[in-house]
């Protein structure tokens, strides 16, 4: 890639001449690829969001998400007078109960939840986080 564009530099400074400008891409091309995209984000999606998360708070959801099962694993594993704090699960879930009921939730709160709403859960989830924390240390 560097020599590719060491190349074109070289060439476009020996000759001025040289029209080194890329054509517009085809309309259509970006159309379907939109279209691709679009169809993509709506797979789990059931409610009309107009504020969709960006990319970088839908990878904080799922950094947060993700410390919160694998704190929350720790802690079943390694304490015995810990029990989990979500209503939607028995008090000693399995591993696969944590993650199946995490990655099914998770999947249709991104695709169903505007921005401001996927910032509020994540500040929730971190929260969480540091209290599984807490709560390891504390029985430690």
């Amino acid at each position: 890639m560097i020599t590719e564009a060491l190349l074109a530099t070289t060439l476009a400074m020996s000759h001025p001449e040289l029209d080194m400008t890329l054509p517009e891409p085809p309309h259509e091309e970006i159309e379907r690829i939109s279209q691709i995209a679009e169809r993509e984000r709506k797979t789990f999606q059931f409610v009309d969001v107009s504020n969709i998360p960006s990319d970088r708070t839908l990878r904080v959801s799922k950094i947060l998400h993700t410390l919160d099962v694998v704190t929350t694993i720790y802690a079943m594993e390694n304490r015995n007078n810990i029990i989990e704090g979500n209503p939607l699960l028995p008090d000693r879930p399995t591993n696969k109960q944590l993650i199946g009921q995490k990655a099914i939730l998770l999947t249709l709160a991104n695709h169903n939840m505007e921005e401001g709403q996927v910032l509020i859960v994540n500040w929730i989830t971190g929260v969480a986080v540091i209290r599984n924390l807490y709560v390891i240390n504390r029985y430690n």
